[in-house]
């Protein structure tokens, strides 16, 4: 091992994805293509729970990250190293039921 190479090997946190029933519900009501997007967007949280695309909402204690017209509504829980997918939706409606 040469000089310099001895601290390049950082250890990532990998948070846990648990997804409430009606986030399922919803993705598995979406077209095959758009649930593989979604669910790529929803991997890339594991390390990295606050991209700089994700949105801090408002008055709660939960992020959003858009995948095309659609939102993926998640909280992170720090202290279990979990995020819980909340919901997802159109932009439209998302927000309404929530």
């Amino acid at each position: 091992m040469g000089p310099g190479k001895e601290g390049s090997e950082t250890r990532l946190i990998k948070y846990e994805i648990v997804f409430s029933a009606r986030a399922e519900k919803s993705i598995n009501a979406l077209p095959q293509k758009l649930q593989v997007r979604i669910h790529g967007a929803i991997a890339t949280l594991e390390n990295n729970p606050l991209p700089p695309v994700a949105k801090k909402l408002t008055g709660r204690d939960s992020y959003r990250i858009r995948v095309s017209e659609y939102r993926i509504i998640y909280s992170i829980h720090k202290n279990i190293l979990t995020i819980e997918i909340v919901s997802v939706g159109h932009r439209r409606e998302i927000y309404k039921r929530n």
